[in-house]
């Protein structure tokens, strides 16, 4: 009203003083005073004198609009600068409620942090007190106003003219009388976060910057909601990355397992058990740690780490000897250990991961069952001795009293004769018993050279070719050719092979039927494979661990030392001697000598 009624006298104002200045100028000219030619004066006097009085007040609006975008500006730096320093999400609302609403920047600010259900999670208000309580409540319960769902529902802002006639399911409509509202979201990229809204004069409502600047405030405010929210998963996984690094440490800490990781040469972890194991390890790996292994095993370990590390191999397995240091740098009592190595990433760099198993005691155990061994052997040597010496002993005493008889009686020379050659026979068979006991003990070193294994099987086939077909038994030959070569003995594989056709032949000696004895050669995983089989009667599975064993023997009149030197010839090639059945029913023998290295078939 005090608008009109000013506006009013600024135009009667205007209107009577142009009119005067009219009626003057038509008296000094002469012109008759006519009341219808003051219809223009008056009008444009009133217009003008409007004019003038609006003049100062839209000078007026225009200074506030620009003051209250400058208050606005000064509590986007203040956001801006909250942004950067604060990361409690509690504070950080509060403190852009407070900018925003500071020096009148606007009447009253709040924000809410919605969830997924549109429910609140977290509110902040400022300039509303206790008039905000409503409106919370039922964001709490997940009811949402009008112009909360417009705003969630798309980007940019929602102006409300007048909230307490047009908004009225909001609780602040009444706080707002004579004011505008304008609500926007919090949204970052795809995700929206909650709302922003601000009271502002109604003068205000239609300003383009005013809509741009609110976006801006809550553009970075959502981000940072989501710069928040990502600290803080990143805090969860670092928290939850160092408690399983704790539970791994502490699994690693108890292990039985000596855990080493040398990196860059150098131990940088290794757990009680591996301390334990190595006692003072130098934690520098240089060529000096070689000196604290056996001397029989540091070309091994040298040549083993150094494929492990390169990636020739991906598992290093190997055991190998070494000698623990005390606190005082003196050596200790040597240890068998067990170690796996493999390449992995420690820190971002490559590592060599080991594990260590102390064999000690087990190699002991293992040496001590090879003496019992050994020993339980010696006894059925000694008793094969015994048995083998006697019975041609016996003889020789009979000889000799028989001999003694003839020599009282003045005898016939011929029959003295007869008698001797007898002594002489038992004499040579007590001979061959020891010889082959000394054969079984001490067994001739091998002399190793690159071989072709189907070599030696065929001389040991020619050698026996005659007396099997005389005996009818028919053989089978198969060998795979050509055959990579082997480091091997080619005499002694020959006297094994041999030793394999006539056990084999005296199985079937007195057997009526089929006779057949098949040898074949064959290449299997980077290993020579020879097999000798038969028809005959076969080895019963009891009896298949005890066959190799020295004088222990299924034929009456045999030593049973023959296969216990072959058994020991393959061990020392590297291989086994392996017992089975035959596709007949009968034995089958085979061996394995693994391929020399870098060999190629030829």
């Amino acid at each position: 009203m005090r608008a009109l009624a000013g506006m009013a006298l600024s135009f009667f104002l205007g209107a009577f003083f142009l009119s005067l200045f009219s009626t003057v100028q038509k008296i000094l000219v002469g012109y008759p005073l006519i009341y219808k030619s003051y219809l223009v004066p008056v009008l444009a006097g009133g217009v003008a004198g409007s004019l003038l009085w609006l003049w100062p007040f839209r000078l007026k609006r225009e200074r506030e609009k620009v003051e209250h975008l400058n208050l606005v500006l000064h509590a986007m730096g203040r956001i801006n600068r909250l942004m950067m320093e604060e990361r409690d999400a509690g504070r950080l609302l509060r403190g852009i409620c407070e900018a925003l609403v500071e020096n009148r920047g606007y009447y009253n600010a709040w924000i809410a942090v919605l969830d997924e259900n549109d429910r609140l999670v977290q509110a902040e208000e400022d300039g509303l007190g206790e008039a905000f309580s409503p409106l919370k409540r039922m964001l709490e319960r997940g009811e949402l106003t009008d112009q909360a769902r417009k705003a969630l529902g798309r980007p940019g802002v929602v102006l409300t003219d007048n909230p307490s006639s047009t908004c009225t399911d909001c609780p602040l409509s009444p706080a707002h009388r004579g004011r505008c509202a304008m609500t926007t979201r919090l949204g970052y990229e795809d995700r929206v976060y909650g709302l922003l809204s601000v009271s502002i004069p109604r003068a205000l409502r239609a300003h383009p910057e005013e809509y741009a600047l609110l976006e801006n405030v809550a553009s970075d405010i959502a981000f940072g909601l989501y710069r928040n929210e990502l600290e803080e998963k990143h805090r969860q996984d670092t928290q939850r990355l160092r408690e399983k690094e704790h539970r791994f440490r502490k699994l690693t800490e108890s292990c039985l397992i000596g855990i080493c990781v040398i990196q860059n040469n150098r131990i940088v972890y290794q757990n009680p058990e591996n301390r334990q194991i190595l006692g003072q390890f130098p934690e520098v790996i240089g060529e000096g740690y070689l000196g604290l292994i056996h001397p029989d095993d540091r070309e091994k370990v040298r040549e083993g780490f150094r494929k492990a590390l390169s990636g020739e191999i991906g598992i290093l397995d190997m055991d190998f000897r070494l000698y623990p240091v005390d606190p005082g740098g003196a050596r200790k009592q040597m240890k068998w250990v067990h170690c796996r190595a493999n390449l992995f990433t420690y820190h971002g760099e490559k590592a060599l991961f080991l594990n260590l198993v102390d064999l000690t005691q087990a190699k002991e155990m293992e040496a001590l069952l090879r003496v019992q061994d050994k020993m339980s052997s010696l006894g059925r040597v000694a008793a094969g001795i015994a048995h083998e010496i006697r019975n041609p002993l016996s003889g020789i005493n009979i000889y000799l009293k028989t001999l003694e008889k003839i020599t009282e009686n003045a005898g016939d020379s011929e029959k003295i004769k007869s008698i001797l050659d007898q002594i002489q026979s038992a004499s040579n068979k007590i001979e061959s018993v020891i010889r082959r006991v000394m054969d079984f003990s001490r067994p001739g070193a091998p002399v190793f050279s690159l071989t072709d294994i189907n070599t030696p099987v065929r001389e040991a086939v020619s050698l026996s070719q005659v007396t099997l077909r005389k005996t009818g038994i028919a053989l089978d030959i198969d060998l795979k050719d050509p055959l990579p070569k082997c480091l091997a003995d080619p005499y002694l594989l020959e006297q094994v092979v041999l030793n394999l056709i006539t056990n084999a032949a005296e199985s079937m000696k007195d057997m009526e039927g089929v006779k057949k004895i098949a040898i074949a050669s064959s290449v299997e995983n980077g290993r020579v494979r020879v097999t000798v089989a038969d028809s005959g009667p076969g080895i019963p599975e009891h009896l298949r661990d005890k066959i190799l064993d020295p004088f222990y023997s299924t034929k009456n009149g045999s030593t049973g030392i023959g296969l216990s030197i072959a058994h020991r010839i393959i061990a020392d090639h590297g291989g086994a001697l392996i017992v089975s059945s035959s596709p007949w029913g009968g034995a089958e023998f085979a061996f394995e000598i693994p391929v020399a290295e870098g060999a190629e078939e030829s």
